[in-house]
């Protein structure tokens, strides 16, 4: 891979980490720290082995090569794509190349979810519920300050933070373009007419690699 190839790069995870103390956060527990309930720690304990068996974690990036810029939008010289956002042009001030990528966990765990909760299994239901939306931000973080943090440090290059579709200025609107981008659909990832993302438990997000020195 050259460091500007524009071509979609899938990869693979393994042995992905869940982030028990968000899980636990998400759910309200304080601290990340559990509360004195035997039951439901052991349906929590259940519902993170079921996780790790339903996993199947995936990701897909593109470099794009800035063609101008102003404090209002970036265009790109591989593609038609315009960021418009204050937000995002901010935060990729200095970036060339800027990066595109989709995670996503797959389609069993959140079916799984949905069956779970059809057969009144509720708290079993909403806990594995929690330990997706985790662990995607956990595949997310991965891809973006693990796998190319390290690839951008070889090539001399730091990487800002990661910004989604749906927050600040940024609209989620656009997800159906970063879907065409990054051709999400080689990780099986589609978007509905709300422009949400299917599976549920996928991320999109936008960084940038900056040139040290």
């Amino acid at each position: 891979m050259t460091v500007f190839d524009p071509e979609p790069h899938v990869i693979k995870f393994q042995n992905i980490d869940i982030p028990v103390r968000a899980v636990l956060q998400r759910l309200g527990y304080p601290q990340g720290k559990r509360r004195d309930n035997r039951e439901v720690n052991r349906i929590f304990d259940e519902e993170i082995e079921r996780a790790q068996r339903l996993f199947e974690p995936q990701g897909v990036f593109r470099f794009l090569r800035v063609a101008s810029r102003n404090e209002e939008l970036i265009t790109f010289k591989e593609s038609s794509f315009v960021i418009r956002s204050k937000q995002v042009v901010r935060m990729l001030d200095n970036s060339d190349p800027v990066i595109v990528f989709m995670v996503t966990l797959g389609p069993p765990l959140e079916q799984e979810v949905d069956s779970l909760i059809k057969r009144g299994e509720m708290t079993s239901g909403v806990i594995l519920d929690a330990i997706g939306s985790e662990t995607v931000d956990a595949v997310a973080e991965k891809l973006h300050k693990v796998v190319l943090k390290q690839m951008a440090e070889e090539k001399g290059f730091s990487v800002t933070p990661r910004f989604s579709p749906g927050y600040g200025d940024w609209p989620v609107t656009v997800q159906k373009e970063l879907l065409e981008l990054c051709s999400g659909s080689l990780i099986g990832i589609s978007v509905n007419e709300s422009f949400l993302m299917i599976p549920r438990k996928s991320v999109s997000a936008v960084f940038g690699w900056m040139r040290e020195g």
